[in-house]
């Protein structure tokens, strides 16, 4: 059996694909392989904090062949990105060097969690 492989890190230079629709419209939009999107906007009354909600439309237009486009879901109370990843407060370009890289003890300390 002969394995075929494909370079599929190689992106053409192409024009940007931009389009532009009003709120609740659906557009189809060529792509550049000659295929066909149909995107839908979420309608200007549209309630983002149901997931439940959120999760239908999702579904129901997905079933149409739709690709929702918009503000989908927010939960309002929910942590943030930096305090779920306990990240730290200033910028990492920031910070000093022996910061960012402590060395091996410090390594071989945190690997103690894992064994």
């Amino acid at each position: 059996m002969e394995v075929m492989t494909f370079p599929v890190d190689f992106i053409p230079l192409t024009h940007e694909i931009r389009a532009a629709y009003d709120p609740g419209a659906a557009l189809t939009v060529p792509m550049h392989d000659g295929s066909l999107v149909r995107f839908r906007k979420l309608a200007e009354e549209y309630d983002p904090t149901n997931r439940d909600t959120a999760y239908t439309h999702v579904k129901e237009h997905q079933s149409r062949g739709e690709v929702v486009t918009g503000l989908l879901y927010l939960e309002d109370d929910a942590d943030d990105m930096h305090a779920l990843n306990r990240t730290v407060a200033p910028p990492l370009y920031d910070l000093p060097y022996e910061t960012l890289c402590p060395g091996g003890a410090a390594l071989d300390e945190l690997m103690k969690e894992f064994e």
